[in-house]
């Protein structure tokens, strides 16, 4: 219904409403930032050493390893500098001499047991042999007291001489110590054969522990050589050289260079960084692959298409921002570490969306709403839900058709129930 109190004193409000436009609206959130390298590797020395020579200075590219995809190395990381240790190397030619030394201790105790086994089985042959007239002597003394006790009784009875019964008992006597001594050879070879047996033992422990020594003065020449590997510092990747602090002649200590700063410091230039702190509003709707555009406010190069590679998830807790990071590729290297640059990402996109101008929508506590015109010209407070805002547009999620009357220019100067007089509907901005 009309304001009859307002039509009456004076002439109506003239208000050219426009209608709700489906369009695609895009919100991209513009920050500023800063070019960083996607990689600066400091490199420092692991020894105390000397500078020897210096392969490289500001500015030089350097290349890194290569490996294809099973792993192997195709291509060796540049040599960027030599550092010279005095001692390790006087330390290397005295573990490859005991190296040697070791070797043929090895081959000395593996000799041993030759030489062991060999008397080990002389002694076993001796044993043998001994044991082969064991019954030789045996038979012959059995023999002789056979004839010692049948001449003693021919003797008893006078038949034969005491004599001949007598020298049959020498013969006994001398038959009984064969045999003695044939046993005694027999115990004597066995012995002789467990001697050497625990010679063969101690030879085959001589050969084990000569070979764990080897092992242990193998492991230490490794140990000395993976320390020497150490004074020959390489490139990590491909890139250049963006520091260098140490000369020729320079004793450097582990993991410091000249006054404390690195020998040198390396920089991947193939893809560059540049960090963003999107606000927190914003913050919800980045996501990783989100299309970026970067600028460079010195005009010196083109603008740059990247995407959103990574953020920190978390918001800063000073400034309720997230960290966001683009990277662009370099492959001209015309980007540098340290250049200013203008990030515009895009955080939302919606097809085909109903949307007013910013003016056009208005909020009172927790409530939305715009104001549209009816069929007789009255104001109306029409409740919407809001979606992204797009520049001056917003997105209508609910509350409108499309066909309303909504008063887009100066809305809050006008209240629900008041009488308008309208023009023609114009679409709202696109």
């Amino acid at each position: 219904m009309a304001d009859s109190g307002d039509a009456g004193s004076s002439p109506l409000v003239k208000v050219t409403p426009i209608q709700p436009q489906r369009k695609t609206l895009v919100r991209w959130t513009e920050q500023p930032g800063q070019i960083e390298a996607y990689e600066e590797t400091p490199l420092f020395a692991k020894l105390a050493a000397f500078v020897e020579k210096m392969h490289v200075d500001i500015g030089d590219p350097v290349t890194g390893p290569q490996a294809d995809a099973q792993g192997h190395v195709t291509r060796e990381a540049q040599l960027l500098v030599e550092l010279s240790v005095p001692e390790l190397d006087e330390e290397l030619q005295q573990k490859q001499a005991a190296i040697g030394q070791a070797q043929a201790e090895v081959q000395q105790a593996s000799a041993g047991i030759k030489v062991a086994r060999a008397a080990e089985v002389s002694a076993r042959a001796r044993v043998e042999e001994a044991e082969a007239v064991v019954d030789q002597t045996q038979a012959d003394y059995e023999f002789a007291e056979s004839e010692f006790n049948r001449l003693r009784k021919l003797a008893d009875r006078g038949a034969v001489t005491r004599e001949v019964a007598e020298e049959k008992q020498k013969l006994l006597r001398a038959a009984d110590s064969v045999r003695k001594q044939t046993q005694a050879k027999i115990a004597a070879a066995r012995a002789a054969v467990t001697e050497k047996h625990a010679q063969v033992e101690k030879a085959e422990a001589d050969y084990e522990a000569a070979q764990k020594k080897l092992l242990v003065v193998e492991a230490d020449l490794a140990r000395v050589k993976a320390m020497l590997a150490y004074t020959k510092i390489h490139a990590p990747y491909d890139g250049i050289v963006a520091a260098r602090n140490v000369h020729t002649g320079h004793l450097v200590q582990p993991g410091v260079g000249s006054g404390g700063k690195p020998l040198l410091v390396v920089v991947q230039t193939r893809i560059m960084r540049i960090f963003v702190d999107v606000p927190e509003a914003d913050a919800p709707l980045i996501a990783d692959g989100s299309e970026a555009e970067v600028q460079f406010p010195s005009g010196m190069v083109e603008p740059r298409k990247g995407t959103v590679t990574r953020t920190t998830w978390i918001l800063n807790a000073g400034s309720r921002t997230l960290r966001t990071e683009v990277d662009l590729d370099n492959a001209d290297r015309k980007l540098r570490p340290g250049m200013y640059a203008h990030a515009r990402i895009k955080v939302a996109e919606r097809p085909d969306a109903v949307s007013l101008p910013r003016g056009a929508v208005l909020g009172s506590g927790t409530e939305t709403y715009c104001l549209t015109i009816d069929s007789e010209g009255v104001v109306k407070k029409t409740t919407v839900s809001v979606g992204i805002r797009a520049g001056d547009d917003v997105e209508i999620v609910s509350g409108l058709t499309g066909d309303e009357q909504v008063i887009g220019v100066n809305a809050a100067a006008f209240r629900e129930g008041q009488q308008v007089d309208t023009a023609a509907a114009s679409p709202a901005a696109k």
